[in-house]
């Protein structure tokens, strides 16, 4: 295992524990950029996760914010 994969291990478990809303926002943040580093064809990008930018989810209208997204938001199915 990466010492990635075991950060994201580590975001994921944080990401699932009850906490205030600004420190969620700021580990899905770090959870996506680290995803998007492995695989950036399946996550979005840094930049699009933390301006909320949706270029590319043309069927998805909602914010991104679930814990361990693949570039999509929780809303779609």
């Amino acid at each position: 295992m990466s010492f990635i994969q075991r950060e994201l291990d580590r975001l994921g478990r944080a990401l699932r524990e009850p906490q205030a809303p600004d420190s969620h926002v700021k580990l899905y943040a770090a959870q996506q950029a680290l995803a998007w580093a492995m695989e950036p064809d399946g996550f979005a990008s840094p930049m699009r996760t933390i301006m909320g930018t949706q270029e590319g989810l043309a069927d998805c209208s909602g914010p991104l914010h679930h814990p361990q997204s693949s570039g999509t938001c929780g809303q779609c199915g």
